[in-house]
């Protein structure tokens, strides 16, 4: 699997400067409001995702990622738009091919 968790601490500045990779990750089960669903991933980067979702959640509200082969992961909500979502990780992951 290409996702572990990195053992440094959380930085909050926004880097939007971080590569986005697309296809690393194909889909992930998120736990919105405690009920899980399987979702697409459009991108993703150390610090967050991209996911397809019909789901309507609150922006700053916290949605569990579960990439395949990999811990859950807190995230919370940075926009959502046109059934897309991009979700700040709680932590910084370590992506590898």
């Amino acid at each position: 699997m290409g996702v572990q968790q990195a053992t440094e601490p959380a930085r909050w500045e926004d880097r939007r400067s971080e590569p986005r990779h697309e296809g690393l990750v194909e889909s992930a089960i998120i736990y919105f409001r405690g009920t899980p669903t399987l979702v697409p991933v459009l991108n993703i980067s150390s610090r967050g995702t991209m996911i397809e979702s019909d789901i309507v959640p609150r922006l700053g509200e916290t949605i569990l990622v579960e990439f395949p082969e990999c811990s859950r992961i807190h995230a919370f909500v940075r926009w959502a738009r046109e059934g897309r979502i991009g979700l700040n990780f709680g932590h910084e992951i370590v992506l590898g091919g």
